[in-house]
């Protein structure tokens, strides 16, 4: 698709007003615009503005997160299933669960923190009741899964209203984001915007299921990330 073609139909789209959605919940938002594109996955081609580039659609005024890559190989120094036992908790289907989300100003209500080790060039999991580090992130590695996956952006926002316990969407701002860099990802953990989410349980048999650490930020503070914004519509 040229740019040119994606401009007309986000203006299209915004000359439609506010849409029902056909979803509910945080991806309603997303799933409503993928079906208004025509799109069956989150990124297209884009070939006059340098080829693919990722797609997400988030609700305006929010302080609601945004998940920007999942990362979770070789960086735990505690077990998962002891970690998921002594701070755990049983969830709705029975499960004993671990659904934190961690940031670096503050401890969450499990004791939970992450602390900057610059000198090593780290991102550390910590718990006010350990000694010991819980899990550990090389910056270079998660700030470059980061420019890699999400180099170039396409941030569409939407009003949203309710009406009669429906939800509707009106998308009527489109930006392309361009040009991360490692510096801004890892401010963002020194700002408290940039967060990770703990997403894991055990199964029925004791093995652990891990959904994958998400990094995530509020969706406000995500052109943050970026040095060049473009506006389309």
């Amino acid at each position: 698709m040229q740019l040119k073609k994606l401009v007309k139909n986000l203006e299209d789209i915004k000359s439609k007003g506010f849409i029902e959605t056909i979803r509910k919940g945080p991806t309603a938002v997303g799933y409503l615009l993928e079906k208004e594109l025509g799109l069956r996955e989150t990124n297209i081609t884009i070939p006059d503005i340098g080829g693919r580039i990722e797609i997400k659609a988030t609700r305006k005024n929010t302080n609601s997160l945004i998940t920007l890559f999942t990362f979770n190989r070789g960086v735990w120094r505690m077990k998962q299933k002891d970690l998921i036992n002594k701070y755990g908790y049983r969830d709705a289907q029975g499960r004993q669960s671990l659904y934190a989300t961690v940031s670096a100003k503050v401890n969450n209500v499990q004791g939970f923190f992450l602390e900057i080790d610059n000198d090593k060039h780290l991102v550390l999991l910590k718990n006010a009741k350990e000694d010991e580090t819980i899990a550990e992130w090389s910056t270079y590695v998660i700030a470059g899964k980061f420019m890699t996956k999400l180099d170039r952006l396409l941030l569409i926002l939407a009003d949203s209203k309710m009406v009669d316990e429906k939800e509707f969407f009106h998308y009527n701002e489109a930006y392309i984001l361009e040009n991360p860099t490692p510096e801004k990802f890892l401010e963002g953990f020194n700002r408290n915007e940039l967060m990770i989410d703990l997403r894991m349980h055990l199964k029925d048999y004791g093995g652990v299921r891990n959904h994958g650490t998400a990094f995530r930020i509020s969706e406000k503070n995500l052109t943050d990330l970026y040095t060049k914004k473009r506006r389309l519509i």
